[in-house]
């Protein structure tokens, strides 16, 4: 490689390294951008409810000499209601006014600085803005039309950072309980139906429980159960360790989720199933003579079409009412609970 080429490229680099130093330096010397902003600029609710209130700031950060401001501000209208707006800070003497369009949903403001004008790094709050929740659901707050002015009346350049409010319910609930009958013989299963729904605004993680009084026969895990969706469990009951002549409360419960505030339709009751001595057809608690009378009249029978049929008379559930149940009846004849 000859001299020349050589001196050309070194030229060529040195000019490049002069360039990155001058670009670094420029941006090491650059000041922080202005920024207004709404703070927090996320705010998720999970208890509160319509009716209650929050606050939100416009803050202010980088700044020199701010003497005043005027912003627009838009919300969701069906779900937040400005109830109050206060201008800071005091020691500044703001003199501040506002205007609320709530067809529109939108909060309009104007402030001058009496006393000394602003100059902060740090966020400092310009105003706090006070909502009352209208409903439940998601609701940007966004500035726009903003200007900041020093005291020479001179715009400020600055960005703006908008705001998100999220107000959510998380609800869980059992519909429905139902079980495959309402009379059983001992050792026999019942089969229990729930229903359970997700209510609330947020998918969910639950265990559902299935109970005969306050014994638990069967749980489930319900995962990420989408908002406003429902789910179908069955449950299998299997009476052979109950006491027989008795009636048992059926009832699903489903358990409480995070931040849950309405625990009242989280459990269901379906009233009560009773467990039957094995014999005793016609639910009295003896298995005597009147008894063997009512399997007698259904014998035969092998379907509801049958116009003789007993579903109790077949006890042991194959079917058909015949000798086999009409057995069951006299191995447990005179029992009583």
């Amino acid at each position: 490689m000859n001299r020349k080429k050589i001196t050309a490229i070194t030229t060529i680099l040195l000019a490049t390294l002069s360039l990155a130093v001058i670009v670094w330096s420029i941006s090491i010397s650059a000041e922080p951008e202005t920024k207004l902003s709404i703070n927090p600029p996320l705010l998720s609710f999970e208890t509160l409810t319509p009716g209650q209130r929050f606050s939100v700031n416009v803050t202010v950060s980088n700044i020199t000499d701010l003497k005043s401001y005027e912003l627009k501000l838009s919300f969701n209208t069906i779900m937040l209601d400005v109830v109050a707006v206060a201008f800071l800070p005091e020691a500044n003497l703001p003199i501040g006014n506002f205007a609320v369009n709530d067809p529109a949903g939108i909060l309009q403001m104007s402030c001058t600085y009496d006393g000394s004008a602003i100059s902060t790094t740090a966020p400092v709050a310009l105003t706090t803005i006070t909502f009352k929740i209208m409903a439940r659901g998601s609701s940007p707050l966004h500035l726009y039309d903003t200007v900041l002015r020093d005291s020479d009346g001179d715009p400020i350049p600055h960005t703006t950072e908008d705001g998100l409010v999220q107000i959510i319910r998380h609800d869980v609930a059992i519909l429905e309980v139902m079980p495959s009958t309402y009379e059983t013989y001992q050792g026999l299963v019942v089969i229990v139906k729930v229903v359970a729904a997700n209510l609330g605004d947020a998918p969910e993680n639950f265990t559902i429980s299935a109970y005969y009084n306050s014994t638990v026969f069967g749980t489930f895990d319900v995962i990420n159960l989408l908002a406003g969706s429902n789910t179908t469990k069955f449950f299998i009951w299997d009476t052979s360790s109950v006491v027989a002549g008795y009636s048992y409360t059926i009832k699903a419960e489903a358990s409480a989720v995070p931040s849950e505030a309405d625990l009242s339709n989280n459990v269901k009751v379906d009233g009560s199933v009773k467990v039957k001595l094995i014999g005793d057809v016609n639910n009295d608690n003896i298995v005597d003579l009147n008894d063997l009378i009512a399997w007698d009249v259904a014998y035969g029978s092998t379907s509801p079409l049958d116009p003789n049929w007993n579903p109790q008379a077949d006890i042991n559930e194959d079917g058909k009412v015949d000798s086999a149940d009409g057995t069951l009846i006299v191995q447990n004849y005179h029992k009583t609970p």
